[in-house]
């Protein structure tokens, strides 16, 4: 993989699809930058992908803000903890930190809304890895609400989990590119879409396709499995 020419692609609007493993969801998804996302690509991952729209950045971006993995923060409800005991199939502790809608939107949920979400979470994220935390929160706790219609999601690290989440921070930090990403999963009538299905759909618009096990093995050359 040429990674220089994958972040000027990126950079340039264009999505990436990201296959996990066999062994893990099996499924992939379409992934953008968060630093080039419009309406009309947020339109694309609902039409084209079809699973959950997320924002995810990296370890930094949680703990410069005081986030914690949601899953941790129900298990200390009376109530809730009961059902964040146990985990999907595949094994691997969620990534979700938290729910968010930007100020200067209005239900939230559309497009444009979405949208307008996601690059103000973008620039949270170029304030932490640039070093102005105070900043980031001051951004983050004076511009969003909870809960929202845009999820939150943070790397684990691929040392501890090998989800969409981690690897697609991990595309980031390999590209060069601040750790702000876009994803959703690719979805076909009644299930996920399978990887060759998401191939035939790459090779025909001329996207790029990755697996995830590239993208780990590139990580942990460089060093990257704990971000």
């Amino acid at each position: 993989m040429d990674w220089i020419s994958l972040r000027d692609y990126l950079l340039s609007g264009k999505p990436v699809l990201l296959f996990d493993s066999m062994e893990r969801e099996a499924e992939t998804d379409m992934v953008f930058y968060a630093g080039s996302i419009d309406y009309k690509k947020i339109s694309m991952l609902r039409r084209e992908a079809g699973g959950l729209i997320c924002y995810v950045s990296g370890r930094r971006f949680r703990e410069a803000l005081g986030l914690e993995f949601l899953n941790e923060a129900l298990m200390r409800h009376p109530s809730y903890g009961k059902l964040v005991s146990r985990r999907p199939r595949y094994g691997d502790p969620p990534a979700f930190n938290i729910w968010v809608n930007h100020v200067d939107t209005y239900t939230g949920i559309n497009d444009m809304d979405r949208a307008t979400t996601i690059k103000n979470l973008h620039e949270v994220a170029v304030n932490i890895y640039k070093g102005f935390d105070v900043e980031a929160r001051d951004k983050f706790y004076g511009e969003f609400y909870a809960p929202g219609h845009v999820p939150v999601l943070t790397s684990r690290g691929l040392a501890q989990r090998r989800g969409h989440t981690e690897l697609a921070v991990a595309l980031a930090l390999i590209t060069g590119l601040t750790p702000s990403m876009v994803i959703a999963e690719m979805l076909a009538e009644g299930s996920s879409l399978s990887r060759g299905e998401a191939y035939r759909y790459a090779r025909s618009r001329g996207y790029i396709m990755i697996d995830g096990y590239e993208v780990a093995a590139e990580a942990e050359k460089r060093g990257f499995l704990n971000d």
